[in-house]
């Protein structure tokens, strides 16, 4: 076997592992925690006493993946364009 194929492969082999293992965490988890909240959905006004929702997550406490989000875009122009 070529040397060059067999370091190759052995580079190659865990980054199409890891993209695979994203993209499956993308479809079963779509969402993650908010890291402005932590998954909370409430952040503390400017005086300290009141809570309010989180502007970034809306109140949810969960933000969309940024994998998963690029899949629902390339999906949207996808179905835009028959």
């Amino acid at each position: 076997m070529n040397p060059h194929i067999a370091a190759a492969s052995t580079l190659i082999a865990p980054l199409i592992a890891v993209t695979l293992g994203y993209a499956a965490a993308c479809w079963i988890w779509p969402f993650k925690h908010c890291r402005r909240c932590h998954g909370t959905g409430k952040r503390r006004s400017p005086s300290g006493r009141a809570f309010r929702h989180c502007r970034r997550c809306e109140g949810t406490g969960r933000r969309l993946r940024a994998g998963r989000w690029i899949y629902n875009r390339l999906s949207g122009i996808r179905r835009d364009a028959r």
